[in-house]
């Protein structure tokens, strides 16, 4: 029984992200779409798949970078961020967002990647 609730519970919260991002908590400090490099973008990615992410960039270097991934999962995915020699990279273990420029690639778990662009246009084979 306290399993499910913990589980109903914690679905509740991230779904309550996916629908009011510009109020997220992150480490007690608030991350708004106004702060000047955080930044939502929408991704079209092969095998008709569309991901609209949430990046955050806080200003205090304390604070954890996020990627909250909306489109691909019934709740939102919130991946932390991962030291790369360019491009960027935020993963859980199951799944993981890389990228640079407008090009990204999108992996969950063992399956094939998804290879992503910004905007409408599709990826190329």
């Amino acid at each position: 029984m306290n399993k499910q609730l913990l589980i109903i519970v914690t679905s509740l919260f991230l779904l309550s992200c996916a629908d009011t991002l510009p109020q997220l908590k992150t480490n007690k400090i608030e991350t708004s779409s106004q702060q000047a490099n955080n930044k939502k973008v929408q991704y079209t990615c092969s095998r008709n798949t569309q991901l609209s992410v949430y990046f955050t960039y806080p200003n205090n270097d304390s604070d954890k970078k996020i990627a909250i991934i909306n489109g691909f999962a019934e709740q939102a995915i919130i991946l932390p961020s991962k030291a790369v020699a360019t491009g960027f990279l935020f993963s859980n273990g199951k799944y993981t967002l890389r990228g640079e420029s407008d090009k990204v690639t999108w992996t969950v778990g063992r399956m094939t990647p998804f290879q992503c662009l910004i905007g409408n246009k599709l990826p190329s084979q």
